[in-house]
């Protein structure tokens, strides 16, 4: 559900450290992190103790409850993107941790898809990669702003090609769509990642800036959420194969 819901904003300044900055940054994904796993682990408590989650995912309406979930995140993130320098930094911090909370629920149906033992290694493989874009990202001297055409084609390929893969079984469970969308999500770590030094020093005020810091954190949350949905997609399809 998470997938490709994805904005971007510039605007203009300066503000305190940047230390201080990336660390606001990474301490608002992992709460967003933290918040999405907690409602995941309850979720699906609730789903094998056919709990209301049970009810609510598995009974008629669960496709339309799916739909609605997904046009909640996108409306989210397309609010978010826009509304940086007109909502309060509480605003766009709420809406980013119900973003988190939503994803969590429709996470819940993944350890019954997958396995422990498949999402332990997914999340420690999307760990390790997730951090070493990051490094890459913070540390280059290379512009990755020129690459972001690329980038973002590519991402619009995987879309369709995902899209595709809904009414195609030929490319339901092909590897191809999972290790094309990997790459593009480790490039746009690496984007987004050298994108939070750009917003610190472009930020007019230190209400943007912190606008940023959270969309920066949102940015980030998304890239991982879908490295790990990747890396789990392929380490599935192997399984099956």
């Amino acid at each position: 559900m998470s997938e490709f819901n994805r904005q971007d904003v510039y605007v203009e300044e300066s503000g305190a450290s940047l230390g201080d900055y990336y660390a606001k940054v990474f301490s608002l994904m992992g709460l967003g992190l933290v918040i999405t796993s907690i409602i995941a682990f309850y979720g699906y408590y609730s789903l094998i103790r056919g709990g209301i989650v049970y009810r609510l995912l598995s009974g008629t309406y669960a496709p339309i409850i799916f739909i609605g979930l997904f046009i909640s995140e996108l409306g989210i993130a397309i609010a978010m993107g826009r509304g940086l320098t007109k909502f309060s930094t509480a605003t766009v911090r709420t809406l980013f941790f119900i973003y988190s909370a939503i994803t969590g629920l429709t996470f819940s149906i993944i350890p019954a898809a997958y396995g422990y033992s498949t999402i332990f290694v997914a999340f420690i493989f999307a760990t390790v990669l997730f951090v070493s874009c990051g490094i890459i990202g913070k540390t280059t001297s290379v512009d990755l702003s020129q690459f972001r055409g690329l980038l973002y084609g590519a991402l619009l390929a995987v879309i369709i090609l995902s899209v595709l893969s809904i009414f195609i079984p030929l490319l339901r469970n092909n590897l191809l769509i999972g290790y094309l969308g990997l790459i593009v999500f480790l490039g746009l770590t690496a984007y987004d990642m050298q994108k939070i030094k750009a917003f610190y020093y472009s930020a007019n005020n230190e209400a943007i800036k912190d606008n940023l810091a959270i969309y920066s954190a949102f940015q980030l949350y998304l890239d991982f959420i879908n490295i790990f949905l990747y890396i789990l997609r392929i380490l599935g399809s192997r399984n099956r194969n």
